[in-house]
């Protein structure tokens, strides 16, 4: 008999899904945002699979607690030949509490790695996190990354990482993990109904930002180019959506109240029907982040037709072509400058890149049959 427990997003109790004839486990310390989008997904491939979440707050509770607070439905898991475990909980932990698991095949999935996410200082850095996800990649059978750059930027800085011990200091883990990593990219769920031939109107240029408001997007520097456009006279609107949370950069206001008349949207939309129709309403789909494993609103903005601005780091090179990138904010500026003269260049620009960019491999449609492989359940 399969059990079930079903919780609101606002649950603070874990919530355990399981059947007894299957054998794949999902366990997400974190669910929500893309690591929800994952689960979902891979659910639809094996509805009857045992699954084990956590909801998405206290991320550093989540991290160092997460397999204690998930004890209980550890002990209660079936017999079981696959084991899917995002990087935010940790492994050895998991495997401990429930030694059942040690035969299964443990595959790690990086949404991000706290190797190279972004601190104001590397003194800042808090040793256990990364130190937890290098053990987790250790004892995985299987270690999969949403990017290149993540890979790259995870193994890459693993020595060094370990190399802070004061001595006994270990060698060669960074070659064991990496011949047993590979690139999966995160499966976008496009909508297959989805039009871009809205007609938009371009009578003004509509450029969207559809990130977290927190700082490792760097807000500043898209707000210091909208003002530079403002202070041209140039005309244009604006979409500021994304997740908001409690301690929102200052920056957002500042610019909120002194160009009220140039924004269309505000904040995120109810629904994501609503926010898929309003990104069809928008040129261009701009990132200023400093912190991007992937970057799953970006290729949703494309998917709907806007042109893609992205700063030439993180993991933007791998995925749009060159024309698409832009190495300082004044040359992001720059080229925003051009678009609001003519809106009508950013379209025929999207058909240019569409044509360059192979966004299929980004899609659940394309990538599914290999998540079922990674699982187990053979090639669908």
């Amino acid at each position: 008999m399969a059990t079930s427990r079903k919780r609101s997003h606002d649950d603070s109790e874990p919530v355990l899904s399981a059947s007894h004839d299957h054998h794949v486990a999902i366990i997400e310390m974190f669910n929500g945002g893309s690591h929800r989008q994952l689960v979902d997904l891979l659910r639809t491939l094996i509805p009857s699979s045992t699954l084990l979440t956590l909801p998405a707050k206290k991320w550093h509770w989540r991290a160092r607690c997460g397999a204690l607070q998930l004890l209980l439905q550890l002990l209660d898991l079936p017999p079981t030949s696959t084991l899917f475990l995002t990087a935010v909980g940790s492994l050895p932990e998991v495997l401990a509490l429930c030694p059942n698991l040690q035969s299964a095949k443990k595959v790690l999935y990086f949404h991000e790695n706290q190797l190279a996410y972004p601190t104001q200082s590397e003194q800042n850095r808090d040793f256990q996190y990364g130190y937890n996800q290098v053990l987790s990649a250790l004892a995985a059978d299987m270690v999969l990354f949403n990017s290149r750059y993540n890979l790259e930027s995870f193994i890459d800085r693993v020595d060094a990482f370990l190399n802070k011990m004061p001595d006994c200091k270990p060698k060669g883990i960074a070659e064991k993990i990496r011949k047993k990593s590979e690139v999966l990219y995160f499966p976008v769920e496009f909508p297959l109904k989805l039009s871009r031939d809205v007609s938009r109107d371009n009578s003004e240029l509509h450029i969207v930002w559809p990130h977290r408001w927190e700082h490792d997007k760097n807000p500043d520097d898209l707000f210091a180019s909208f003002q530079s456009l403002v202070d041209s006279g140039l005309k244009f609107k604006v979409s500021v959506l994304g997740k908001t949370y409690q301690d929102v950069p200052e920056v957002f206001e500042k610019f909120r109240s002194t160009n009220c008349t140039l924004i269309a949207q505000w904040g995120p939309l109810d629904t994501r029907e609503e926010y898929l129709a309003h990104l069809q309403t928008c040129h261009v789909v701009v990132s200023t982040a400093l912190h991007e494993f992937y970057g799953v609103a970006m290729l949703e903005g494309v998917w709907a037709g806007c042109l893609p601005l992205c700063p030439n780091r993180l993991s933007y090179p791998e995925i749009y072509p060159r024309e698409c990138l832009f190495n300082t904010p004044a040359q992001l500026t720059k080229q925003l400058r051009q678009l609001c003269k003519n809106p009508e260049i950013a379209r025929r620009r999207w058909e240019g890149v569409m044509e360059k960019m192979d966004i299929q491999q980004y899609s659940w449609e394309r990538l599914k049959s290999r998540y079922a492989d990674v699982l187990g359940l053979g090639n669908l």
